[in-house]
């Protein structure tokens, strides 16, 4: 965790973000070169048991999104790609930014795509 209070890019990403996805965490960084970036998250739970984690990271140059290997326990403050998690593929999310207003739009289509599958078919 860091600090710092989100930017404003982090926060008009997240609000649009919170407004599509309702069930999406926030969760707000620093690399140790000083680079503040945050994590949306979303848990798919049966009852009180969280089965899998969906992640994404954005520092308002590029997306990074995929399943966490271990629902954010170890992983929560590293990076997707310093933590090996697939963000390219069918599951996951590998997108340079464009404004948090669209970027917030493409990540909450992401996370729905994941919604309405686990929905369809728990794990």
């Amino acid at each position: 965790m860091r600090d710092a209070e989100p930017t404003a890019e982090e926060s008009a990403f997240f609000a649009e973000l919170a407004r599509q996805v309702p069930d999406v965490q926030d969760w707000y960084h620093q690399d140790d070169g000083g680079t503040l970036w945050m994590t949306a998250s979303y848990d798919f739970a049966q009852g009180d048991q969280i089965h899998e984690t969906l992640r994404l990271d954005y520092d308002g140059k590029c997306l990074r999104g995929g399943w966490s290997p271990s629902c954010l326990n170890w992983d929560d403050g590293v990076r997707a790609d310093d933590a090996l998690i697939e963000t390219t593929g069918p599951d996951g999310l590998r997108l340079g930014c464009v404004d948090p207003t669209t970027d917030a739009a493409t990540a909450a289509a992401w996370f729905q795509l994941h919604i309405d599958r686990w929905q369809a078919h728990p794990r």
